[in-house]
């Protein structure tokens, strides 16, 4: 007896990984969450740039896809840096017209983050790039009354908005956080 529960306990245990890493592939990550993930902003490190609309913003940043979204006052042609490490799902026009040209990076928590309004992209999809690294340059491409960066987390594959903080810190209107994300 004791022989047949320890074989079916390794059973179920081999018959649970096998589920879960199907699930895995299938969908490509873990389930998103941005909870206790670190994003770093996404600018050279050292510098600071107004926040001109931060998450919950009445201008722009009031439907679901936008809601947790972060407006940088970046000039024009400016890098753009990745806020965390991973592999690059989009870049190119998006098919959104009001984003313009967009980078969006897959994470290893399941999570992306978007880059949009951007002059110019670098990477191709399926590229890795590393924290740091810069992804393109700002523009005011799209729906954008001058150039600045839209930023933020989203859920993978809805482009909803996930609520995240910048370097431990939700950065709020009018602040001007300052980068630690030194280049890769």
């Amino acid at each position: 007896m004791k022989n047949a529960s320890k074989v079916l306990r390794r059973v179920v245990a081999v018959v649970s990984a096998v589920v879960t890493a199907a699930a895995l592939t299938l969908t490509g990550a873990t389930p998103a969450s941005a909870a206790n993930y670190y994003y770093e902003l996404p600018y050279p490190a050292g510098e600071s740039y107004l926040v001109t609309q931060g998450p919950g913003g009445s201008f722009s940043h009031t439907d679901a896809y936008n809601r947790y979204a972060w407006d940088f006052a970046l000039p024009a042609y400016y890098e753009v840096s990745a806020s965390q490490a991973g592999t690059i799902v989009y870049s190119d026009w998006s098919p959104y017209w009001q984003n313009g040209i967009e980078v969006i990076i897959r994470h290893s928590n399941g999570t992306c983050t978007h880059y949009a309004h951007l002059n110019q992209s670098f990477y191709w999809p399926g590229d890795w790039v590393p924290q740091g690294r810069i992804v393109g340059y700002v523009g005011s491409t799209g729906a954008s009354t001058a150039p600045h960066l839209h930023f933020q987390v989203i859920n993978c594959s809805t482009r909803v908005g996930i609520s995240a903080a910048l370097q431990g810190w939700v950065p709020w209107t009018g602040t001007r956080p300052v980068s630690v994300n030194y280049y890769a």
